[in-house]
């Protein structure tokens, strides 16, 4: 006979892409008892802590894959007291992994006759990034550590099988790496500004919103979201004190945020 299952409630495994501007970096500085990894190139946290905007936490600056998987290791070995773990941005973090792979595959060789040869270089480094994500299980699962990966949006043309093709807001990594990236994730957030037009009586309507942040939690054709804990579609993130930013994203995950 087979019983119910009961499980342990786990902290979420999320990803939250945005747009420019938004506060990815902030909401992450306000996560409990946080870590923040910078890949090389991101300078976000430094600036905004030097203007007093973000409160001062254990960070890094992470300039190869081996730091990124050294940390990784330290951390399963000793969470140092972290309940979070942040991984400021994606596609720097898949720009480290894709230079160890073309110095351990391909000799150095970025092009025809080395890492871009038929895609061989994006197919082995999809099987460092499961590796990397596998690590990150071992923190979430042993530990209950949140894990939270920041990622930049850009704008990219998508191919509809069913109709006229449409724009859409896409995560600036390759497709390959954000597939594996996405399945493995509890919830993909999207943010951006609420855009507000107001339409002239003659050609294109003028945009007069974009002041107010939104985070969305369900997939659309503009923009790729999900999640695993009954969130509402739109959660407003209009607070007037931006360390407020997290708790209303936990809240409405409905995760205890001792854990998460």
């Amino acid at each position: 006979m087979v019983t119910p299952r009961s499980v342990k409630a786990l902290a979420p495994k999320i990803i939250l892409n945005a747009v420019e501007g938004f506060g990815k970096t902030s909401t992450g500085a306000y996560a409990p008892d946080p870590l923040l990894l910078m890949a090389r190139g991101e300078t976000g946290y430094d600036t905004l802590l030097s203007a007093g905007r973000v409160p001062s936490i254990p960070a890094d600056l992470v300039e190869t894959w081996g730091d990124v998987m050294g940390w990784l290791e330290t951390l399963n070995a000793d969470p140092q007291g972290r309940k979070t773990i942040i991984f400021d941005a994606m596609g720097g973090f898949e720009r480290l992994c894709h230079e160890y792979v073309c110095q351990k595959d391909f000799g150095g060789e970025w092009g025809e006759r080395g890492f871009g040869a038929y895609q061989k270089g994006f197919d082995l480094s999809v099987t460092e990034w499961l590796r990397f994500l596998h690590r990150m299980e071992v923190l979430n699962t042993k530990y209950g550590m949140t894990i939270l990966i920041l990622g930049h949006s850009r704008i990219r043309p998508f191919k509809n099988p069913l109709g006229a093709d449409f724009d859409r807001y896409v995560s600036d990594c390759h497709e390959k790496t954000w597939n594996v990236t996405a399945r493995w994730a509890d919830a993909i957030l999207f943010g951006n500004f609420l855009t507000v037009v107001d339409k002239e009586k003659q050609g294109k309507g003028k945009g007069v919103g974009g002041t107010s942040r939104m985070l969305y939690t369900e997939r659309r054709d503009a923009f790729e979201a999900k999640n695993r804990f009954g969130m509402p579609f739109e959660i407003s993130l209009d607070v007037d004190d931006v360390s407020q930013v997290w708790p209303t994203i936990i809240e409405a995950m409905g995760v205890n945020d001792a854990t998460a």
